[in-house]
């Protein structure tokens, strides 16, 4: 299985920082490193007889220390204590997850987390851009548009849009509408992740979704499907002069369809290039290399730091159709581009082959490894590794700053949406301005540089890892 790379907002599919998500992969073993996330597929034994084992790994001479098989006995003890003695009914299986969980939560690291066997799978097909769901793209807001959780009267799910031929547009859900209720069980009190949960199912079964629309309530019955999502976007815009391409995720085949849609774009003349990432959690780390490649001629994409502080370069892969300096690019960026994303963003940007317009990014910086517990017990990622941007800038906690601050005003351009204005949308309106030599529209200033204390964490994916991951309130796909 090719492994995701790198947790943030309407989409929630890759690790991101977390919850998107998100990016957020497993990594791949080939000629490099990658970030996000590496799948590793163990023996399939039974979740006891793997811990077991590995309890005893190193006990010999030259193994552990006496302090740690000290207390790895103690641990063991305490188990076949309570398995063999506990006046309730013993539930080992339950008794060890909850081990591995707790192990996880003593990191107090928002990207090494216990996942139960639905999460994985979710996270991981997020990843790969297929999944079994109705195929709708659904964010939490409030009365403001922001992001919101738990849900609530003031914190509803929205659908952001509804995916071409999926079972949703079939059944007719629409962007806009308001789901309140699953099966019959109101939503108050669920996280966006929740609800994911709720909504996808096997394909063959049937769902059923409480709406509100124009101020009435309806029941929306919706046979589930596999569903592949569509995560590359290409328009020309500005009367053919700006090409527009949007990534959702940088999912297992975005590399492929994005050069196809990039090729489409320079054999039509256009050299003006506008890269949408604003809400993309990441991805797989492959596909952001292979997409940063397309507009860098050498050097690295970005390194990676091990534990042992060695780093090493992750290298342009040689061929990309857009390297051509004359060629210019814009690349759109907000608080919810994170991971790939930002690995994308950071090697046009060190690079000056990109200008980055819109808000300071999320900013993870750190690498997942992920891996699969055999006997269908679930999984784990775990970071193991650090990711620098090709100056060798750390941005974890920081995120990227744009070349053009813009705060987000107007109404959001998504290219799947037939009546989508992109003037009304004033970070897009400044990309067209920018490129094009014009006036750029005001007010352009955006904040200050958000303090690294109020970055939301954004768990890796529900929807989702580049880890896939995607913030726990960013926009999800279901």
């Amino acid at each position: 299985m090719t492994p995701p790379a790198g947790t943030p907002p309407p989409q929630q599919p890759v690790e991101s920082p977390g919850g998107r998500q998100p990016t957020q992969p497993p990594r791949s073993g080939g000629s490099g490193p990658s970030v996000g996330l590496t799948a590793v597929v163990l023996v399939a034994l039974s979740a006891a007889a793997i811990f077991w084992a590995g309890l005893s790994l190193g006990s010999g001479p030259g193994g552990r220390n006496a302090e740690e098989r000290a207390a790895i006995e103690a641990f063991t003890q305490t188990y076949r204590r309570i398995a063999d003695d506990y006046i309730g009914t013993p539930l080992p299986a339950e008794v060890l997850e909850g081990a591995i969980e707790g192990m996880f939560e003593v990191l107090e690291d928002p990207y090494s987390r216990y996942m139960s066997p639905e999460e994985f799978e979710s996270a991981l097909g997020d990843a790969r851009g297929e999944f079994e769901g109705i195929g709708a793209v659904m964010a939490t807001e409030n009365e403001t548009g922001e992001a919101c959780e738990p849900i609530d009267e003031a914190c509803r799910l929205r659908v952001i849009k509804v995916l071409v031929g999926a079972p949703a547009e079939e059944a007719g859900l629409l962007a806009g509408d308001i789901v309140s209720a699953v099966d019959g069980a109101s939503l108050d009190g669920s996280t966006i992740g929740d609800s994911v949960l709720l909504i996808r199912g096997p394909r063959g079964s049937e769902v059923s979704l409480t709406l509100e629309r124009d101020g009435q309530e309806q029941k929306l019955a919706i046979t589930r499907d596999t569903v592949i999502s569509e995560d590359i976007h290409g328009l020309a815009l500005a009367d053919g002069q700006v090409g527009y391409l949007a990534i959702d995720s940088f999912s297992t085949n975005a590399a492929d369809d994005f050069g196809a849609e990039l090729k489409e774009h320079l054999e039509a003349g256009i050299d003006k290039l506008i890269i949408d990432v604003r809400d993309d959690p990441g991805g797989f780390v492959d596909a952001t290399v292979e997409i940063s490649s397309q507009f860098l001629a050498d050097g690295a994409v970005f390194w990676e730091e091990g534990v042992d502080g060695r780093r090493v370069a992750v290298d342009v892969i040689e061929g990309g159709l857009a390297t051509d300096p004359g060629i210019d690019v814009v690349v759109l960026v907000n608080g919810g581009s994170a991971s790939a994303s930002e690995i994308l963003g950071g090697a046009l940007q060190d690079a000056g082959r990109a200008r980055l317009v819109g808000e300071q990014t999320f900013g993870k910086g750190t690498v997942q490894e992920w891996s699969e517990l055999p006997g269908a017990n679930g999984g784990y990622r775990l970071s193991v590794a650090k990711w620098l941007t090709r100056d060798k800038t750390w941005i974890d906690g920081e995120g990227l700053l744009p070349d053009v601050p813009v705060e987000f005003t107007g109404e959001r351009f998504w290219a799947t949406v037939a009546e989508a204005d992109p003037e009304a949308d004033g970070q897009l309106s400044t990309a067209i301005a920018l490129l094009l030599g014009e006036p750029l529209p005001s007010p352009t200033p955006g904040p200050d540089p958000t303090p690294k204390s109020t970055l939301s964490p954004v768990p890796s994916p529900s929807v989702v890892p580049t880890d896939p991951a995607a913030a726990s309130h960013s926009p999800a796909a279901d």
